[in-house]
């Protein structure tokens, strides 16, 4: 009889999952860097969503297929599917015209967002080394982003928008989750609406497709729904405020991604924002385990 895994090998395992699913959010918006050069944002999103539904189906026992979407709450579902879809849209504007690590840098200014957000909506008590650790977060924006001062910082406000649906989403799931809905369940009502709602933008916009384009349209679909399922699993491992600082990984990737496949060496500002971001985000998510 095998001995019990340690508390601590499951941890370890969570954290793993969390590092790859965060490497893989990376790789995708490097499909839709690749696939922005030719196809409309909405195929671009209608792939993401639509072509992840079977991975999700895939990484789910079948006895458990039948009860993916059931919910106490389906309005409460519904109105949460629809905040990602601001994202993804965002982002592949944000990719479309922004070099990968810079609009990923300022994409993380949701954790930070979400503090705000905590304080004044929810009310919340926020220490101050949080509200210390937002404020770097915003100058390593600025640093990046340097409005102004390059012909690319109009194309920043993507990214920025594309924060704001993140923090409601981490917000709106939050509450969710409180609620006792399960994270399968939830991501299900995600990929299906998803599905669904970009279907008709992306035959509206719909451009011919190439044979390579069907091929980045599966990867990236595929890509989509293995790093949303790790996700999942990585939390049923370890607790948010243990795995939140592992998903700063995505920072990493992205900026390798632009390096080796687009040819886009971040320059020194952009490293030390994603320096700064890494360091503050990691705070913020320390002082909420405490």
């Amino acid at each position: 009889m095998a001995a019990p895994e340690l508390p601590t090998q499951q941890v370890m395992r969570g954290i793993v999952l969390m590092i790859v699913a965060a490497s893989l959010f990376a790789c995708v918006d490097g499909f839709s860097k690749l696939l922005a050069e030719t196809q409309s944002v909405g195929q671009i999103v209608w792939a993401r969503y639509t072509m992840a539904v079977p991975v999700l189906f895939a990484t789910t026992a079948p006895s458990h297929w039948r009860s993916l979407f059931r919910t106490s709450r389906p309005l409460a579902q519904l109105g949460r599917a629809f905040i990602p879809l601001g994202t993804s849209v965002t982002m592949v504007l944000s990719v479309r015209y922004l070099p990968l690590a810079e609009a990923t840098v300022i994409l993380f200014t949701a954790p930070f967002l979400v503090v705000l957000l905590s304080a004044l909506v929810l009310k919340e008590r926020v220490p101050v080394i949080t509200w210390m650790a937002v404020i770097v977060g915003f100058a390593a924006v600025i640093l990046v982003a340097r409005p102004g001062f390059g012909t690319m910082s109009g194309y920043m406000v993507f990214p920025l928008i594309g924060a704001l649906f993140f923090a409601a989403f981490q917000l709106v799931t939050r509450w969710l989750r409180a609620g006792g809905e399960t994270a399968h369940t939830t991501l299900a009502w995600t990929l299906a609406v998803g599905a669904v709602i970009s279907a008709p933008f992306a035959f509206l916009t719909w451009v011919p497709v190439s044979a390579e384009a069907w091929l980045l349209m599966a990867g990236l679909g595929i890509v989509f729904g293995l790093a949303q399922a790790l996700m999942v699993r990585a939390y049923a491992h370890a607790s948010a405020g243990v795995l939140t600082p592992f998903s700063y990984a995505q920072l990493v990737a992205a900026a390798i991604i632009g390096m080796v496949v687009f040819a886009a060496v971040p320059d020194v500002w952009t490293v030390v924002g994603i320096v700064m971001i890494t360091i503050a985000g990691i705070t913020v998510a320390r002082a909420r385990r405490s």
